[in-house]
């Protein structure tokens, strides 16, 4: 029986990775739709609509104790409304440049998002990287330095949009293990 859990579980983690870059491949369309509303007001249906959503997910899983325990711990709070905050930044240039026309910045700054992960992982939490993955960051930053040649200009777009998830990854990160402390003395 065993065995069989971990053959289900391995394909619904397949089929999730699957299922994310589907709907990372189509939010560009999906925001492209809608060019006539501001990137505000975009973002501001995606928090609402999110949050609610999110909310009848905590309701429905029975864990209301959890998010009260969370709610008291004004560090955690903090913390978790910083990352909320840098994150919607993130959204907020990425739907901007989908709705300005800016999609090949996009894509570049979530292509160059890896390096900037390695950099603050290496300045945050003293990872060291081995001789392949120096090989394989070094290549990337050669394609990403063509990349740049060929644009020729400095992206501003690519860079907050690589930065800020840099930066929301590196806080969330900060908040994962208090979470999991939270979350496993509500069991």
């Amino acid at each position: 029986m065993s065995f069989l859990k971990q053959q289900l579980s391995a394909h619904s983690g397949i089929f999730n990775a699957l299922g994310a870059y589907v709907m990372w491949g189509i939010a560009p369309l999906y925001f492209k739709l809608l060019i006539d509303i501001g990137s505000g007001e975009i973002l501001m249906h995606r928090i609402i609509w999110s949050s609610i959503f999110l909310l009848l997910l905590v309701l429905v899983s029975k864990k209301w104790h959890v998010f009260v325990q969370l709610c008291q711990q004004p560090k955690v709070l903090i913390k978790l409304t910083l990352s909320a905050a840098v994150l919607a930044v993130n959204w907020l240039i990425f739907i901007w440049a989908i709705n300005n026309n800016h999609l090949l910045d996009a894509s570049l700054g979530y292509f160059i998002n890896p390096l900037f992960n390695v950099a603050l992982g290496m300045l945050f939490f003293s990872e060291r990287l081995r001789r392949n993955q120096k090989i394989a960051v070094l290549l990337a930053a050669l394609g990403v330095c063509l990349q740049l040649f060929t644009v020729g200009s400095l992206p501003i777009v690519s860079l907050g949009l690589a930065s800020s998830f840099a930066i929301y990854g590196v806080l969330r990160k900060k908040c994962t293990l208090i979470l999991l402390l939270v979350y496993l003395l509500s069991l």
